[in-house]
């Protein structure tokens, strides 16, 4: 009878560490996913955040532009006014 119960206990600590096993590779499995997930999350905001930069970059010099044409143009109309045109 000891010998039917030990067989018994064994066969179910083998099949619920089987399902343990399982269990946790189907976790390791969700959690790869989940980090590639992340990773590439990550590199999208990288990326945007690099062409966002360009584009404060660009604006900036189309500002620098408009404000040096702006300036040309005062110091033109300055210039007449002292020059009587």
């Amino acid at each position: 009878m000891k010998l039917k119960t030990a067989q018994v206990s064994a066969v179910v600590t083998v099949f619920l560490v089987g399902l343990s096993t399982s269990a946790w590779a189907v976790d390791m499995g969700a959690m790869k996913q989940k980090v590639e997930a992340v990773k590439g999350q990550a590199e999208n905001v990288k990326k945007e955040g690099g062409e966002t930069a360009q584009s404060a970059k660009d604006l900036k010099a189309q500002d620098a532009m408009k404000n040096a044409g702006e300036a040309k143009d005062e110091g033109k109309k300055l210039k007449d006014a002292v020059v009587g045109k």
